[in-house]
């Protein structure tokens, strides 16, 4: 690919231009200068104008950077580039990028390319021994970006020209909401995370088309909220079910960006006395609930453990109670990587105008991948979720006191378990297996059959 090469010429570019991988401040003029490269191979006009004049520049410092014309956001990452660099390594850099351009064709880059490239570069400057990874083996570094397929399918539901508040709650490293903000530009998004520098996620979006934004380094679980109450048109998160740890103490929840519920929370916000002692899943749930207007939508992709888990039927209660659930939707195994087990789209209303639940098993809507499932037909997803029909095998719209019926765990005192699982609405009349699954049990036996025969030959010689 592309992009792969292209990401080890840029960290080649770094180490040619004698920047230090742990000088923060270099990487971060380096990357910026990246942003405006990247933006230059992709649109005519002010970029390549402001290159040209770094090239000519006998004082690169002293560059009139207002006269390009540059929005807020652009103008924070040109002078973040011409910061923290001396003359001579900039000058260098800019002599590499050329280069770069020159050995290759960049015509045909497009936005979620040059994210990618950004992304890919990042996370191997990232790497302790970056520059010894990239003479050995770094085209087969696995890079793990969150690929576009959550931010297809948000944008297949919520389909608006209008200039929405979006508010993602667990950005982590950004992915998601790039890639949204490239098929959505006029969309205002706010974004909360702990796992990356905000500045490269500013970075993204300037990348994606998108200079509307509000970036914060925080925890959006804190016990004080960053955002306000009933403030977004769209709400979302993806919360991996890896990103769940279970806690050594029944007072503190932890999650993948670091951050644990202590301290004192508004419960109109997130409701403690429901919340179970070792998921955050509902906390999130509930506080992406908070955060939507009246008329908002917040979608949550969760684990199947949020759905079903006996801990949590107290937090489901709650929101079918409250009829905030609108529909839960299966998605493929392996989105992310081929390890990724089953994730849902929840998708959550406040202002709903029907007492059902759309489940929708999406569980087969999915090309093969090189190292995982990629999503499609992500179109006809939203359309079945709009039409609120039954399909058989594919959709099942079940009423709220289906579902406290459907689910009861004991008969004598009529406790449900308040179950949002897609597979106890949606039994297949033939059913299917992922061949990843298959794949991955065939290992998993030769494994088996290897350990056996070395044991029986350790065995016969002993014999």
């Amino acid at each position: 690919m592309i992009t792969n090469e292209l990401t080890i010429k840029y960290v080649e570019a770094y180490k040619g231009s004698d920047l230090l991988p742990a000088n923060l401040d270099e990487r971060l003029s380096f990357l910026a200068l990246l942003t405006i490269d990247l933006l230059a191979n992709i649109e005519d006009g002010k970029y390549q104008n402001f290159l040209e004049s770094l090239l000519v520049s006998d004082d690169i410092k002293s560059i009139d950077v207002e006269k390009f014309d540059f929005t807020d956001s652009e103008e924070l990452v040109v002078k973040q580039a011409l910061t923290n660099l001396s003359d001579e390594k900039f000058n260098k850099l800019l002599n590499r990028f050329n280069e770069i351009r020159e050995a290759f064709d960049l015509s045909e880059l497009t936005r979620i390319d040059s994210i990618v490239i950004y992304e890919q570069t990042l996370k191997l400057l990232q790497e302790p021994k970056v520059f010894e990874l990239i003479q050995s083996d770094a085209k087969g570094f696995d890079f793990q970006l969150r690929p576009d397929d959550f931010s297809r399918l948000i944008a297949s539901i919520v389909k608006s020209n209008e200039k929405l508040k979006v508010y993602d709650a667990m950005a982590s490293t950004g992915e998601v909401s790039n890639y949204l903000a490239q098929l959505n530009p006029h969309w205002h998004f706010t974004t909360e995370s702990l796992l990356q520098n905000p500045y490269y996620l500013v970075h993204k979006f300037v990348l994606a088309g998108n200079d509307d934004c509000v970036v914060s380094q925080s925890y959006s679980l804190n016990s004080t909220p960053f955002v306000k109450a009933s403030t977004f048109d769209l709400a979302f998160a993806l919360y991996e079910p890896t990103a769940v740890r279970k806690s050594a103490s029944p007072k503190v929840k932890k999650s993948k960006e670091g951050g644990s519920l202590s301290g004192h929370y508004d419960p109109k916000r997130i409701d403690l006395n429901i919340i179970s002692t070792q998921y955050n899943d509902h906390a999130l749930i509930q506080h992406l609930i908070w955060s939507i207007n009246e008329t908002g939508i917040a979608i949550a992709f969760v684990g199947r453990g949020a759905l079903q888990r006996i801990e949590e039927a107290k937090s489901r209660h709650y929101l079918v109670q409250n009829n905030y659930v609108d529909a839960v939707i299966q998605l493929p195994t392996s989105l992310i990587s081929a390890r990724t087990v089953d994730l849902f789209a929840v998708i959550l209303r406040k202002n709903k105008q029907t007492d059902d639940i759309v489940f929708i098993d999406a569980s087969t809507y999915f090309d093969r991948d090189i190292k995982r499932n990629k999503l499609v037909r992500e179109d006809e997803i939203a359309t079945i979720l709009a039409e609120r029909k039954n399909i058989t095998d594919i959709c099942q719209v079940v009423t709220n006191g289906q579902v406290e019926e459907l689910s009861r765990v004991d008969e004598a005192t009529n406790e449900s378990n308040f179950s949002l699982n897609v597979a106890s609405y949606i039994s297949r009349s033939k059913q299917f297996v992922d061949p990843t699954l298959i794949n991955e049990l065939i290992d998993e036996l030769s494994l088996i059959q290897e350990n056996s025969n070395q044991l029986f030959n350790k065995l016969m010689k002993k014999i």
